[in-house]
């Protein structure tokens, strides 16, 4: 083909590169015409290079890589068998830059059946605009993938919303292993019916789905549940995705799982601190760093008159407002002075709490400081609470437990103490004071013949009319029944003795009036010195009490003045002494229990015995009866003694392995007559069909029994048809004995020991023991000689006719081996 045929023009004036070759291999490849672009592409010089120039230029582009040989060599045998094919190279243009190319080959049969026309275009700026996209989505693909947050697409074209793409993260935020659990399924399928909020999930879901839709984008939380059946809160925000189009919306979420019950957690301890806050007894009140009220319960509203909303920001001296009790000055406010020192502050007492309506109350309090973490003062906070009735209750147990209930006067423990305070001054400097003890006469002609309730009234009354005789300065108390105390401040002994004859014409010109009825009491009254030498008040009360027994021992409606060295007072305090060692030693079991026989001068085989008494002390040392004996007499504790002896002998008598078939006597003083608990005892006893006939004798003295004839009368005869033996005790003692043994129907008669004992030398005691041994065997007695101390005596008592014996010839008192 000439040069100026039609190809040619157009392969000079084509601007691409172009080019006629022969042959389809590389290794055949004839070139024999291209044009300017070609020469450039491959920077050749001209049009008539050599073969070998030619082909040493396409191998440096690249072309004879063998790789590329054989599908360039395919690419234009398929040109020219088909007459044209389109593919692409990938070369080095003669600077050394990498070229994509879209090749046309084309065959050209005029010019030989081996012929073809190739045309180049560079593609490689198209390419890289074309890829570009591809790279971008590549990476956000990468970035969707890898993202730490839960990221989905979500199709809303229907009324489900529905997954259309998911990453992993969402993926294992569902609990699913595979994408394809998920793509295709609604966020529904993965949410429980109902959110927390009582919402269902479907309208939820809906609700937001729209805002979306409308505004481009929401954020919620969103109480998902996942394939396990483990509950995740999400974060969410749906994003509208124009590039998805129309109805896509873009899901991200984030676990805030953590964050939810960390805020749950929160909102209960604050809702707790809140209720127990309303609930709490205290009055609470919180300020800023700047004093400013932020906060008071119920309980401070109350108390301080102001309600949360008028109280808050209020500066707090304002709220909470509290003054002295005593002396109405404003005090500092604890919160101040906590903010201040940032230490905790307590409220001195006693603090008053002004009500803003005009009350007020009685308040504890205190106040610490609000610190952040990093030491900040946040403000502070003050917690009080109403102490008034507590307070008023304190007061009435102080004063109830200080004073008598009945009277009103300081009781027996505040007068002890107001005592201890005296003789403490007295042994600190000169002063002299003075102790008086009242006890009440007749008292208890009140108590017993109209009842308690009189004898409190007159008691009130009297100690009303007491009050009034003893200076403003004195104390007066009750010390217990009808015994009062009084203490003369700063009065010496001529003065103390004034004091306490008013208050014996006060008592004197009393009268207590009970319905019709009128009554005059008196009073014994002992007065002591309070001075530096005495020992203690238990000592001072205790010479009191003696100084008024003793002025009721001489006749009663008297004062007695304590002296030390007063005969009277020393053996009265003995007999006092005495009184107390027998409680004691009933109470410790250590009176002891002895017997002396009584024998028969004439026959009859009982063994009889008299049950004596011995007190034995705590050092072990023995105690003879008649030591203290006349002390429980005068302070009436016979009854107690003879419940104590009769407990034992009872017993014993009862049981037979003890009793030995013995018959025991027991003497019983005047006052166990009337004695409810001794005559129980004894009617129980002989009414136990176990007890045995004859064996108990109760002896009762001569004097007790002229003393209290009709009583005694009536005991015996109350106890003798059943079975018990009586005595009468130290016969021929009283003058007049002989007239009334015609009205006692006793067994025997102990001859007085005063007799016996010389009935060998005085012929006087002979005779009387003759004369009322022969009485009394008139009368049906029998006869006991006491003391019976030698043979002679023992000889004569014989000759006489006396039917018993006792004494130490007959034998000594030993213990009665009582077990226990």
């Amino acid at each position: 083909m000439p040069p100026t045929s039609p190809i040619f023009d157009w392969l000079e004036h084509q601007p691409d590169p172009a080019v006629i070759a022969y042959n389809a291999t590389l290794a055949d490849l004839r070139i024999e015409h291209w044009n300017a672009g070609f020469a450039r592409l491959l920077g050749l010089r001209r049009n008539d290079e050599s073969p070998d120039e030619i082909r040493s230029a396409l191998i440096k582009a690249g072309l004879f890589d063998p790789h590329r040989a054989a599908l360039f060599a395919q690419a234009n045998q398929l040109a020219l068998r088909t007459g044209h094919y389109r593919t692409r190279w990938q070369f080095r243009d003669a600077t050394g830059k990498r070229l994509s190319a879209e090749v046309d080959l084309t065959a050209l049969p005029s010019l030989g059946s081996n012929a073809y026309c190739v045309h180049i275009r560079d593609v490689s700026t198209a390419l890289e605009k074309k890829t570009e996209p591809a790279a971008i989505e590549a990476r956000f693909r990468d970035l969707f993938e890898v993202a730490t947050d839960a990221f989905g697409f979500v199709s809303i074209a229907t009324d489900t919303p529905t997954y259309i793409d998911c990453n992993t993260h969402l993926t294992r935020i569902y609990g699913a292993t595979d994408k394809k659990q998920v793509i295709g399924k609604t966020p529904l399928d993965f949410a429980p019916p109902t959110q927390p909020d009582g919402v269902s999930s479907q309208i939820r879901a809906q609700a937001v789905c729209e805002q979306a839709r409308r505004a481009g984008f929401v954020r919620f939380d969103w109480f998902s549940r996942r394939l396990d059946g483990d509950t995740v809160w999400l974060d969410v925000t749906l994003t509208v995705q124009p590039s998805w189009g129309e109805g896509v919306l873009h899901f991200s979420g984030r676990d805030i799982t953590d964050r939810k019950h960390a805020e749950q957690a929160l909102a209960q301890a604050e809702e707790l601190a809140r209720v127990t806050l309303q609930s709490i007894a205290d009055g609470v009140i919180t300020t800023d760093p700047q004093g400013r009220v932020t906060a008071l319960n119920p309980i401070a509203e109350r108390l301080t008159g102001w309600s949360y909303a008028e109280a808050l920001g209020q500066p707090v001296d304002r709220v909470f407002r509290v003054v002295h009790e005593s002396t109405r000055t404003p005090l500092a406010n604890p919160l101040q002075r906590s903010t201040g020192s940032e230490q905790p502050f307590d409220l001195a007492d006693p603090t008053v709490l002004l009500n803003r309506n005009g009350a007020e109350s009685l308040i504890e309090d205190s106040a610490a400081p609000i610190s952040m973490p990093d030491g900040t003062l946040a403000g502070a906070v003050i917690v009080f609470r109403d102490v008034t009735d507590t307070r008023r209750l304190a007061a009435e147990i102080s004063h109830q437990a200080r004073h008598d209930p009945l009277t009103g006067l300081p009781n027996r423990r505040e007068f002890e103490r107001r005592l201890e305070e005296l003789l403490e001054q007295t042994r600190c400097g000169d002063a002299v004071h003075a102790l008086c003890y009242v006890d009440l006469d007749q008292f208890k002609v009140v108590n017993d013949g109209c009842g308690h309730a009189a004898g409190d009234q007159l008691l009130a009354e009297l100690a009303s009319a007491l009050q009034q005789r003893i200076r403003r300065h004195d104390l007066l108390a009750r010390l217990g029944g009808d015994e009062f105390g009084v203490l003369l401040v700063d009065c010496p002994t001529e003065n103390a003795h004034a004091i306490a004859s008013k208050l014996l014409a006060a008592v004197a010109d009393f009268r207590f009036r009970w319905g019709e009825r009128s009554f005059v009491v008196g009073a014994s009254i002992g007065v002591v010195p309070i001075t530096a030498t005495a020992a203690s008040a238990t000592e001072l009360l205790s010479e009191a009490d003696l100084a008024c027994y003793t002025a009721k021992d001489l006749g009663r409606n008297r004062i007695h003045l304590f002296r030390p060295d007063d005969a009277d007072l020393t053996r009265r305090r003995s007999e006092m002494q005495w009184a107390r060692e027998l409680h004691e030693a009933i109470e410790e079991q250590r009176l002891q229990l002895y017997t002396q026989p009584i024998h028969a001068l004439h026959g009859d085989p009982l063994p009889w015995f008299e049950v004596l008494l011995r007190l034995r002390r705590r050092d072990g040392h023995l105690v003879m009866p008649g030591a203290f004996l006349p002390a429980a007499e005068r302070f009436g504790l016979m009854p107690l003694i003879d419940r104590y002896v009769l407990t034992r002998v009872l017993g014993r008598l009862l049981d037979p392995a003890r009793g030995n078939g013995t018959r025991l006597s027991v003497n019983l003083s005047g006052r166990s007559l009337e004695d409810a608990e001794v005559i129980g005892l004894l009617e129980a006893y002989f009414e136990n069909p176990a007890h045995p006939a004859g064996r108990l004798c109760l002896e009762l003295t001569e004097t007790t029994a002229v003393s209290h004839l009709g009583r005694t009368r009536e005991f015996i005869g109350r106890l003798r048809g059943a079975g018990c033996l009586f005595a009468l005790d130290d016969f021929g003692t009283g003058v007049s004995s002989f007239a009334y043994l015609k009205h006692l129907p006793v067994d025997f008669l102990k001859l007085d020991g005063s007799f016996v004992r010389d009935i060998t030398r005085e012929p006087i005691d002979h005779a009387m023991v003759e004369a009322i041994h022969r009485l009394s065997t008139i009368m049906g007695f029998q006869t006991i000689a006491e003391f019976v101390e030698d043979a002679a005596t023992l000889e004569l008592l014989r000759e006489i006719g006396v039917n018993y014996g006792q004494g130490f010839l007959l034998g000594r008192p030993a213990p009665i081996d009582e077990p226990g």
